[in-house]
């Protein structure tokens, strides 16, 4: 089975908890967002992300979690459906073993599950760190496969050889020429960078975060937006541990990266180790959004945790949607939807951008208005205007309200551009600029946000001298 050139085959890694998928993952992928720690069950969920393999390559890689038929988790079983997904539909299969711990029971049903899937597959035993270390590798070849392939996931040895040996088998026509490149580590570093930097120029990925607390229905909520159930669901709070990427490319319109977080309790009661990882995951994953949907639960309102976690968009300069779900269980009480309204329109103080929609991802009332919802705002979000323009409008907010006199001072603006997007970002040039009032500023926020017609959108206010 090999791929035409300019496809992005799909690369499932496969494997029993705790031997290094995720660590893979990220060495691959050039990335963090895989957690990596000393302890099994970490990864629950199927995780996608693109990556350059070798100059004119692209491909998908999908970690999965790990399979162990004597792990201790009453997701288990979903674990393993979310892995026979990944399966299913990859193109390629790396099965990874424990060089550290040897040859195992599970590893053999998991072969035995690769075999029969009868798609390619590698098999890689991890953490062989030294060459004295690869006589470990010997004890593997009890599995029957024609060859292995032994690596340090973490301090990056045999990664090149991997690599190779991945190519080879999803483009055995490639030319020898490209297989030198891939040798050359310069060589390919320069490519990669320049593909990047393509990839860059056109259109990226509308990076939308899916937050709240744990049990809110976040990763329900993905599920229906994906159209499949890619996230592991459960009546058990705290089932995501990570933040999941999940690519929706559609046509003629860019494509969206949703991320699915886990749930941010209140900072007392988190005191697992992993759920710690979990909530600084969640903030980055605000951090490195354009747009954050705040799921909050119709059955339970909206908490202090809720109001905090909407003040984290707010403080990031990000674009946010407030989601009530499960709405269907309260449809024939009027007063507590009217309620619950109220407590909606009041979050207005913090985030007056903020759209809303009131949903159930368990009947998907609602829930593709969310698409719509993330075109508007990155609209806005990603709004230039000229400086001409702006400066127009700048005499106009002057004339309606003048800086206050501080300090003895009377505070002047003399001009302004702007000088970002993500969110749109204005600088005014004035005499005393660390005297203005926060009060001051926020008018210029709100007033441009409306003149400009990007209601929708946060703007940061910057103040220099001239």
């Amino acid at each position: 089975m090999t791929f035409e050139q300019g496809l992005s085959p799909k690369i499932a890694l496969i494997g029993r908890p705790n031997v290094g998928k995720s660590t893979l993952f990220n060495r691959l992928t050039k990335s963090k967002d895989a957690l990596v720690a000393e302890r099994p069950g970490l990864t629950r969920d199927r995780r996608y992300r693109d990556f350059v393999l070798t100059p004119g390559i692209n491909c998908t890689l999908i970690d999965t979690g790990g399979v162990a038929t004597d792990l201790e988790d009453p997701l288990s079983k979903e674990v393993i459906n979310q892995t026979r997904l990944a399966i299913k539909e990859a193109e390629l299969l790396i099965l990874i073993l424990d060089g550290k711990e040897g040859l195992v029971a599970d590893d053999i049903i998991l072969m035995d599950m690769v075999r029969r899937s009868q798609k390619p597959f590698l098999v890689v035993v991890n953490k062989i760190d030294s060459r004295e270390k690869r006589l470990r590798v010997s004890d593997f070849y009890e599995l029957g496969a024609s060859s292995l392939i032994d690596i340090s996931a973490r301090s990056g040895r045999g990664i090149r050889e991997l690599k190779k040996k991945i190519v080879s088998t999803l483009f055995p026509e490639k030319d020898k020429n490209e297989k030198e490149c891939l040798e050359d580590e310069t060589c390919h570093r320069e490519h990669e960078s320049e593909i990047s930097e393509e990839e860059c120029a056109k259109s990226q990925p509308i990076k939308v975060s899916i937050i709240g607390r744990p049990n809110v229905g976040k990763s329900s909520l993905l599920n229906r937006l994906l159209g499949e159930p890619r996230m592991v669901v459960s009546d058990i709070p705290g089932t995501t541990r990570d933040a999941i990427d999940c690519l929706v490319k559609r046509e003629g319109k860019p494509p969206i990266v949703f991320i699915d977080t886990a749930g941010v309790r209140r900072r007392s009661r988190v005191k697992d180790k992993i759920e710690k990882f979990s909530v600084i995951k969640s903030i980055d994953s605000i951090k490195r959004s354009d747009i954050c949907i705040c799921v909050f639960d119709s059955t339970e309102g909206i908490t202090d945790q809720d109001r905090r976690l909407v003040g984290y968009t707010a403080k990031y300069g990000k674009g946010c949607i407030t989601v009530f779900n499960k709405w269907d269980f309260i449809k024939d009480d009027p007063k507590l939807k009217k309620i619950l309204n109220e407590e909606a329109k009041l979050l207005k103080k913090i985030v007056p951008y903020s759209a809303h929609l009131n949903i159930s991802a368990l009947t998907g009332k609602n829930v593709q208005k969310i698409f719509g919802l993330i075109e508007s705002i990155y609209s806005d979000f990603t709004y230039k205007e000229t400086t001409g323009k702006l400066n127009r409008l700048l005499k106009e907010a002057l004339l309606k309200r003048n800086p206050p006199v501080t300090k003895g001072h009377y505070l002047k603006i003399y001009y302004m551009t702007q000088t970002g997007i993500k969110p749109p970002t204005f600088t005014f040039f004035a005499n005393y600029p660390d005297l203005f009032p926060e009060h001051f500023k926020r008018y210029l926020g709100n007033f441009f946000r409306t003149a400009l017609n990007i209601e929708n959108s946060p703007t940061k206010i910057i103040l220099r001298s001239r």
